[in-house]
């Protein structure tokens, strides 16, 4: 396993620091660590700055990436919260989760409790919210089966004068071709 930062074990408001230095966007190598030596922190190296601005950049722009995008498969699903962005949606949740898990044991600052129970939380959700769609869909499909058949035998009953308004073998192959209903 590789050595801890040096960044990541510094005091946490000295880390804290560097951390907003680095978000601000607007600071060099060189101006944080002459930041850190005024804070009274002369043992951190220029390329121990460098490596974690490195690191903390990538993390900064994926996560933009990640807003962005979900901003926008937000909107689409909203529009649609049946289709296929929808069941794309869970997918890349579920994704993204086991990705952010691979990820926390690389991290040099180990893992914390409460994220792995966040992560293991959003994915229980998403598998009863998964479920739950599954069941509205069988139930909704069963329902209109039933409501087909009924109206087909209405069908079948009804007379115009006299005569019956559709033979029962074209109705036998609406119901089996049309609407998947076969006699039993």
């Amino acid at each position: 396993m590789a050595r801890k930062s040096s960044i990541v074990q510094l005091d946490p408001p000295i880390k804290s620091e560097v951390d907003r230095l680095i978000r601000e966007g607007r600071y060099t190598i060189d101006d944080i660590v002459a930041h850190l030596r005024g804070l009274g922190e002369a043992e951190v190296s220029r390329s121990a700055i460098g490596r974690y601005k490195q690191k903390a950049e990538r993390q900064m722009e994926r996560w933009k990436e990640a807003q962005g995008l979900a901003a926008t498969w937000s909107k689409t699903w909203a529009e649609d919260p049946d289709g296929d962005v929808a069941q794309l949606l869970g997918q890349m949740l579920r994704s993204v989760a086991y990705q952010t898990m691979g990820d926390m044991g690389e991290r040099d600052e180990g893992v914390a409790a409460n994220e792995v129970m966040f992560l293991a939380k959003a994915l229980k959700d998403l598998a009863q919210a998964e479920r739950f769609r599954a069941d509205v869909a069988i139930i909704a499909r069963r329902e209109l089966k039933k409501l087909t058949e009924k109206k087909l035998d209405e069908i079948e009953q009804e007379k115009v004068d006299g005569q019956r308004r559709f033979d029962p073998e074209t109705l036998r192959r609406v119901r089996e071709e049309i609407y998947g209903i076969y006699d039993t």
